[in-house]
């Protein structure tokens, strides 16, 4: 068969196709992980711990699904870093927190950035104990945002303007 531009063109646009889902398998199977690992290594014995949900814009304590992704509803997936967040509950009640984290592939790395955070590279493929590895870092991350906030508060200089994270409270109609 005769190469042609049209032939070219979707050559190239199969390639891009391939490596935008190659890109967004790798996001999700992180994703995923950290959902099924975070909250066993929390030791919440009462129930669900963590969900999957929105890296921006409302959110609620439950799976989201594909529209726990920054790519979700675009009807193209993009080969561009793609966000995602953790809802993680910080209360015996209701109350959670959204963790977002943004991810992309670079030099046979999935790079990870916890946003207000660390960032993390994690070399491809990675495995279930190199996701294991982001644990400490990120209850750290969170428990020290709690921790400081408590000693802003005990100091008397807790009137920042810093917005932080996002803390609902499921329990609430609002």
């Amino acid at each position: 068969m005769t190469e042609t531009p049209f032939s070219r063109l979707v050559a190239i646009a199969d390639q891009y196709g391939a490596l935008s889902f190659e890109n967004y398998a790798l996001v999700r199977s992180l994703a995923e992980r950290l959902r099924d690992g975070f909250c066993g290594f929390l030791s919440a014995d009462d129930g669900t711990c963590v969900y999957l949900v929105p890296p921006t814009g409302p959110f609620s304590p439950q799976n989201h699904g594909s529209a726990a992704y920054s790519v979700s509803g675009g009807g193209f997936l993009p080969l561009a870093p793609i966000s995602f967040g953790l809802a993680v509950r910080v209360s015996k009640k209701a109350d959670w927190l959204r963790v977002v984290f943004h991810c992309g592939v670079e030099g046979g790395e999935l790079q990870i950035y916890i946003e207000g955070g660390d960032n993390f590279d994690l070399p491809l493929p990675f495995d279930d104990s190199a996701v294991e590895q982001l644990f400490e870092p990120l209850y750290r991350h969170i428990h020290d945002w709690f921790a400081d906030r408590v000693k802003q508060y005990q100091q008397g200089s807790y009137g920042s303007r810093e917005i932080g994270f996002e803390i609902i409270n499921a329990a609430s109609d609002d």
